[in-house]
């Protein structure tokens, strides 16, 4: 059986950037939901009754949107710094 080196399944990308954009793109998304739930705490003070209570069930859903996307972000910190060592650079060289 012939042993071949496996090819990145995303055509014109390399693993390096890929990885580097989707670092990106979880810290970003990370981010946008704080933000989301600053606004919305701000709501949340205003509000009363039944009002208040779908804001506290907002908030919830966002704060879970934030625990996963800083444990993406976190893993995907730790594989973008692994990428950019000078091995993985020099194996991934010849990627486009």
């Amino acid at each position: 059986m012939e042993n071949k080196k496996p090819l990145f399944g995303i055509q014109g990308h390399s693993p390096i950037n890929t990885v580097t954009e989707l670092h990106s793109f979880c810290r970003d998304m990370q981010s946008y939901y704080q933000i989301a739930r600053g606004d919305l705490l701000g709501k949340l003070e205003k509000a009363e009754g039944e009002e208040e209570s779908r804001l506290h069930q907002e908030l919830e859903a966002l704060n879970r949107k934030i625990d996963y996307f800083h444990v993406l972000n976190n893993a995907v910190s730790i594989a973008d710094t692994v990428f950019h060592t000078p091995e993985m650079i020099a194996e991934f060289r010849d990627d486009p």
